[in-house]
Protein backbone atom coordinates (compact mmCIF):
# COMPACT_ATOMS: atom_id res chain seq x y z
CA UNK A 1 0.00 0.00 0.00
CA UNK A 2 1.40 3.38 -0.94
CA UNK A 3 1.04 6.68 0.89
CA UNK A 4 -1.82 7.83 -1.37
CA UNK A 5 -3.83 4.72 -0.41
CA UNK A 6 -3.21 5.41 3.27
CA UNK A 7 -4.90 8.83 3.22
CA UNK A 8 -8.47 9.57 2.25
CA UNK A 9 -11.16 12.15 2.97
CA UNK A 10 -14.43 12.18 4.87
CA UNK A 11 -16.57 14.74 6.72
CA UNK A 12 -16.46 15.98 10.30
CA UNK A 13 -20.15 15.69 11.24
CA UNK A 14 -23.72 15.70 9.97
CA UNK A 15 -24.64 18.48 7.53
CA UNK A 16 -27.86 19.28 5.70
CA UNK A 17 -28.79 21.42 2.71
CA UNK A 18 -32.05 22.09 0.89
CA UNK A 19 -32.98 23.15 -2.61
CA UNK A 20 -36.10 23.55 -4.72
CA UNK A 21 -36.10 22.42 -8.35
CA UNK A 22 -39.20 22.78 -10.58
CA UNK A 23 -41.43 22.77 -7.51
CA UNK A 24 -39.91 19.67 -5.93
CA UNK A 25 -38.14 20.05 -2.60
CA UNK A 26 -34.84 18.19 -2.16
CA UNK A 27 -33.38 17.75 1.34
CA UNK A 28 -29.84 16.36 1.37
CA UNK A 29 -28.31 14.95 4.56
CA UNK A 30 -24.72 13.75 4.83
CA UNK A 31 -23.42 11.69 7.75
CA UNK A 32 -19.96 10.39 8.67
CA UNK A 33 -20.07 6.58 8.98
CA UNK A 34 -17.66 3.65 9.13
CA UNK A 35 -20.06 0.70 8.79
CA UNK A 36 -23.14 -0.28 6.82
CA UNK A 37 -25.01 -0.68 10.12
CA UNK A 38 -24.47 3.02 10.86
CA UNK A 39 -25.79 3.87 7.40
CA UNK A 40 -28.96 1.86 8.03
CA UNK A 41 -29.47 3.59 11.39
CA UNK A 42 -29.25 7.09 9.88
CA UNK A 43 -31.39 6.09 6.91
CA UNK A 44 -34.15 4.92 9.23
CA UNK A 45 -33.84 8.15 11.23
CA UNK A 46 -34.37 10.26 8.09
CA UNK A 47 -37.25 8.06 6.92
CA UNK A 48 -38.94 8.58 10.27
CA UNK A 49 -38.28 12.34 10.26
CA UNK A 50 -39.66 12.80 6.71
CA UNK A 51 -42.21 9.99 6.70
CA UNK A 52 -44.45 11.84 4.26
CA UNK A 53 -41.76 12.39 1.60
CA UNK A 54 -42.01 10.87 -1.86
CA UNK A 55 -38.53 9.29 -1.96
CA UNK A 56 -35.48 8.71 0.26
CA UNK A 57 -32.66 8.01 -2.19
CA UNK A 58 -29.17 7.37 -0.86
CA UNK A 59 -25.61 6.25 -1.38
CA UNK A 60 -22.88 5.31 1.04
CA UNK A 61 -19.22 4.32 0.81
CA UNK A 62 -16.84 3.03 3.47
CA UNK A 63 -13.09 2.48 3.64
CA UNK A 64 -10.11 4.14 1.95
CA UNK A 65 -10.85 2.46 -1.39
CA UNK A 66 -14.68 2.67 -1.14
CA UNK A 67 -14.91 -1.12 -1.51
CA UNK A 68 -18.00 -1.25 0.72
CA UNK A 69 -20.71 0.81 -0.97
CA UNK A 70 -24.38 0.73 -1.86
CA UNK A 71 -26.95 3.05 -3.40
CA UNK A 72 -30.70 3.08 -3.98
CA UNK A 73 -33.17 4.90 -6.24
CA UNK A 74 -36.01 4.22 -3.75
CA UNK A 75 -38.67 4.13 -6.44
CA UNK A 76 -37.28 6.80 -8.76
CA UNK A 77 -36.55 5.70 -12.37
CA UNK A 78 -33.53 3.40 -12.46
CA UNK A 79 -30.22 5.24 -12.64
CA UNK A 80 -31.62 8.69 -11.85
CA UNK A 81 -30.94 8.95 -8.12
CA UNK A 82 -28.75 6.53 -6.14
CA UNK A 83 -25.98 6.21 -8.68
CA UNK A 84 -25.98 9.99 -9.19
CA UNK A 85 -25.56 10.54 -5.45
CA UNK A 86 -22.75 7.98 -5.44
CA UNK A 87 -21.14 9.78 -8.38
CA UNK A 88 -21.10 12.98 -6.29
CA UNK A 89 -19.32 11.07 -3.50
CA UNK A 90 -16.76 9.67 -5.96
CA UNK A 91 -16.16 12.96 -7.75
CA UNK A 92 -15.51 14.64 -4.39
CA UNK A 93 -13.03 11.88 -3.43
CA UNK A 94 -14.90 11.06 -0.21
CA UNK A 95 -15.48 7.88 1.75
CA UNK A 96 -16.91 6.89 5.14
CA UNK A 97 -19.99 8.93 4.24
CA UNK A 98 -23.70 8.42 3.75
CA UNK A 99 -25.77 10.87 1.70
CA UNK A 100 -29.56 10.71 1.75
CA UNK A 101 -31.54 12.94 -0.62
CA UNK A 102 -35.18 13.21 0.40
CA UNK A 103 -37.59 14.41 -2.26
CA UNK A 104 -41.00 15.99 -1.88
CA UNK A 105 -42.61 15.88 -5.32
CA UNK A 106 -43.84 19.29 -6.41
CA UNK A 107 -46.11 18.28 -9.28
CA UNK A 108 -43.75 18.85 -12.22
CA UNK A 109 -41.95 15.87 -13.74
CA UNK A 110 -38.26 16.56 -14.34
CA UNK A 111 -37.60 13.83 -16.88
CA UNK A 112 -34.80 11.28 -16.59
CA UNK A 113 -32.00 13.75 -17.35
CA UNK A 114 -33.39 16.50 -15.16
CA UNK A 115 -33.99 14.12 -12.29
CA UNK A 116 -30.44 12.78 -12.46
CA UNK A 117 -29.02 16.30 -12.42
CA UNK A 118 -31.24 17.28 -9.48
CA UNK A 119 -30.02 14.37 -7.33
CA UNK A 120 -26.38 14.88 -8.29
CA UNK A 121 -26.54 18.63 -7.60
CA UNK A 122 -28.35 18.10 -4.28
CA UNK A 123 -25.67 15.65 -3.15
CA UNK A 124 -22.87 17.92 -4.38
CA UNK A 125 -24.37 20.91 -2.57
CA UNK A 126 -24.40 19.20 0.82
CA UNK A 127 -20.83 17.98 0.23
CA UNK A 128 -19.73 21.53 -0.59
CA UNK A 129 -21.41 22.79 2.60
CA UNK A 130 -19.59 20.17 4.72
CA UNK A 131 -16.29 20.35 6.55
CA UNK A 132 -13.84 17.88 4.99
CA UNK A 133 -11.38 15.96 7.18
CA UNK A 134 -8.34 13.83 6.38
CA UNK A 135 -8.37 10.22 7.57
CA UNK A 136 -5.35 7.94 7.64
CA UNK A 137 -5.22 4.17 7.66
CA UNK A 138 -2.83 2.93 10.35
CA UNK A 139 -1.48 -0.43 11.42
CA UNK A 140 -1.57 -0.93 15.18
CA UNK A 141 1.70 -2.30 16.56
CA UNK A 142 2.07 -3.68 20.08
CA UNK A 143 5.42 -3.19 21.79
CA UNK A 144 6.75 -4.74 25.00
CA UNK A 145 10.13 -3.64 26.32
CA UNK A 146 12.04 -3.30 29.56
CA UNK A 147 12.29 0.06 31.30
CA UNK A 148 15.99 0.19 30.45
CA UNK A 149 15.08 0.35 26.74
CA UNK A 150 12.61 3.21 27.18
CA UNK A 151 14.91 5.94 25.84
CA UNK A 152 15.90 4.22 22.55
CA UNK A 153 12.32 3.12 21.94
CA UNK A 154 10.88 6.60 22.56
CA UNK A 155 13.58 8.18 20.41
CA UNK A 156 12.45 6.05 17.45
CA UNK A 157 8.80 6.81 18.15
CA UNK A 158 9.38 10.57 18.25
CA UNK A 159 11.74 10.53 15.27
CA UNK A 160 9.20 8.67 13.10
CA UNK A 161 6.26 10.70 14.48
CA UNK A 162 4.45 7.54 15.54
CA UNK A 163 1.13 8.05 17.33
CA UNK A 164 0.96 6.37 20.75
CA UNK A 165 -2.50 4.92 21.46
CA UNK A 166 -2.04 3.42 24.92
CA UNK A 167 0.71 2.69 27.43
CA UNK A 168 0.57 0.29 30.38
CA UNK A 169 3.22 -0.91 32.85
CA UNK A 170 3.71 -4.34 34.39
CA UNK A 171 6.59 -5.37 36.66
CA UNK A 172 9.74 -4.15 34.89
CA UNK A 173 8.16 -3.86 31.42
CA UNK A 174 6.28 -1.26 29.43
CA UNK A 175 3.53 -2.27 27.01
CA UNK A 176 2.77 0.25 24.31
CA UNK A 177 0.18 0.35 21.54
CA UNK A 178 1.02 2.63 18.61
CA UNK A 179 -0.37 3.53 15.17
CA UNK A 180 2.02 3.31 12.22
CA UNK A 181 1.37 4.00 8.55
CA UNK A 182 1.43 0.63 6.72
CA UNK A 183 4.20 1.87 4.41
CA UNK A 184 6.39 2.60 7.46
CA UNK A 185 5.82 -0.65 9.38
CA UNK A 186 8.90 -2.47 8.12
CA UNK A 187 11.20 0.50 8.72
CA UNK A 188 9.68 1.03 12.16
CA UNK A 189 10.07 -2.58 13.32
CA UNK A 190 13.65 -2.82 12.04
CA UNK A 191 14.58 0.46 13.72
CA UNK A 192 13.07 -0.59 17.05
CA UNK A 193 14.72 -4.01 16.88
CA UNK A 194 18.13 -2.50 16.13
CA UNK A 195 17.78 0.20 18.80
CA UNK A 196 17.16 -2.41 21.50
CA UNK A 197 19.53 -5.07 20.12
CA UNK A 198 16.57 -7.37 19.53
CA UNK A 199 15.19 -7.20 23.06
CA UNK A 200 11.90 -5.54 22.16
CA UNK A 201 8.83 -7.73 21.53
CA UNK A 202 6.72 -6.61 18.56
CA UNK A 203 3.31 -7.90 17.48
CA UNK A 204 0.50 -6.50 15.37
CA UNK A 205 -3.05 -5.49 16.18
CA UNK A 206 -5.85 -4.34 13.92
CA UNK A 207 -5.78 -1.76 11.15
CA UNK A 208 -7.41 1.50 12.28
CA UNK A 209 -8.55 4.73 10.65
CA UNK A 210 -7.71 7.91 12.50
CA UNK A 211 -8.69 11.52 11.79
CA UNK A 212 -5.57 13.65 11.83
Amino acid sequence: MNVIDEKYYSISRHFQSQSKIEGSKFIADIFPIVTEEEAEKYLQKIRNAYFDATHHCFAFACGPERKNFRYSDDGEPSGTAGVKIFSAVQSSNLSDVLIIVTRYFGGTKLGVGGLGRAYFESAKKVIDDSTIVEKFLFQEILLSFSFSDTNPVMNIIHKMKIKILQTTYEDDKAHLSAAVLPSSVDHCTVSLTNATNGRIEISFGAKKTIIV
